[in-house]
């Protein structure tokens, strides 16, 4: 009897596996997620994403819009993944970030992360070559894996408007324009002239370039759907950053970092 109390008292004591891992709970911080978790606002679904093509169709929802020059769409490409990534990482799961069920999510698919428009929303060749241009690239400030926030801004001269936290778009063009800054240079004036780049194993630039497993580089749709267990979420309060959709930059939401 005595054991079978203790047993249970360690049983309580003891989080199930569901309960200790919420969303994708990926654990490396040098390669990123094979697919991601996003809540679907108009059904209530949760679905999930390879993650290649999550940054792609984020980028052709509007938040990085072709017309821009490449070096910009590629800073913006490793912004969008990076965000992403952050949240598909363990411990990092948001309060409230799961359906009645339990089910957990990484992002959803509105402006309370990153705009997710897979219906109407088709990556250019443009979008999908700047997406793979710094793949295996992830940034970190103070040695820290961060949050990449981003907006469009109102500046229009080079970096006047950088806190170390969001790239500009608006501004950032300018520094390709003008000044004919890479992608590297973009990243490194708007989050930090400090920052410090990590690579993917065999992903620098001069590295040899390995073909990638068989479905972790496709741009094909969800790879399972759950059905709707809650209502359509599309009016839900936001809890991240909105802004203006006014002109050309409109798609560009910008993402804050947290908090």
């Amino acid at each position: 009897m005595g054991a079978v109390f203790v047993g249970l008292l360690l049983g309580f004591a003891q989080p199930s596996p569901a309960e200790a891992a919420c969303g994708t709970s990926w654990k490396s911080k040098k390669e990123p997620p094979e697919s991601i978790l996003i809540l679907r606002t108009a059904t209530g679904k949760v679905e999930e994403v390879g993650f290649k093509r999550y940054v792609a169709v984020v980028m052709a929802s509007g938040e990085w819009p072709s017309s821009l020059p490449a070096a910009l769409l590629e800073a913006g490409a490793q912004a969008t993944k990076q965000y992403g990534w952050y949240y598909a990482l363990e411990g990092n799961q948001r309060d409230g970030y799961r359906t009645a069920s339990g089910k957990c999510y990484d992002v959803r698919d509105d402006s309370n992360d990153q705009l997710y428009q897979p219906e109407t929303a088709e990556p250019t060749d443009k979008q999908k070559a700047a997406r793979d241009a710094l793949w295996g690239l992830s940034l970190r400030r103070n040695d820290e894996f961060f949050l990449t926030g981003y907006r469009p801004g109102t500046a229009t001269k080079c970096a006047e408007d950088h806190n170390e936290w969001k790239l500009f778009a608006r501004s950032a063009e300018d520094c390709v324009k003008r000044l004919d800054y890479d992608s590297i240079e973009i990243l490194h004036a708007y989050y930090s002239p400090k920052l410090t780049k990590v690579w993917a194993p065999g992903t620098e630039p001069d590295a040899d370039v390995e073909e990638q497993p068989d479905g972790l580089d496709d741009d094909a749709g969800p790879t399972s759907t759950e059905e709707p267990e809650t209502e359509p979420t599309s009016d839900a309060d936001p809890t991240g950053p909105l802004s203006s959709l006014v002109d050309r930059f409109r798609g560009l939401l910008g993402r804050d970092e947290e908090g």
